[in-house]
């Protein structure tokens, strides 16, 4: 093949997640999505994942209403923003949709589904 002949074959290339077990895990139960729609052509989208912890309310159930009463606010922590294609959205949509099925089918049958 001659430099600037376009690649006609086709070859399978594995992903390695290397050091992916010294990156921390944290709970996340926040999540923001914002469509990027700069210029007026929407490209992106933006997802924001957070941590929010409600207030520490102590004592009988009237003391926690009562301090319910003052909190106007849950503050979110922010762990990460992520950019995504349409299509890369697509296939978060499609993978999340696999797990929810396989801890589901986990669930039910006590066994480990192949994802």
């Amino acid at each position: 093949m001659s430099e600037g002949d376009p690649v006609t074959a086709q070859q399978e290339i594995t992903v390695s997640w290397n050091g992916i077990e010294s990156v921390p895990v944290h709970m996340a139960n926040q999540f923001l999505m914002q469509i990027d729609a700069a210029g007026l052509n929407p490209d992106q989208v933006v997802l924001a994942v957070g941590q929010a912890t409600p207030p520490v309310v102590l004592g009988t159930p009237e003391h926690k209403a009562e301090q319910l009463r003052g909190v106007a606010t849950v503050q979110v922590i922010p762990l990460a923003r992520y950019s995504l294609t349409p299509t890369r959205l697509k296939e978060l949509v499609e993978m999340l949709t696999k797990v929810v099925d396989a801890f589901e089918q986990l669930k039910e049958t006590g066994k480990v589904p192949e994802l």
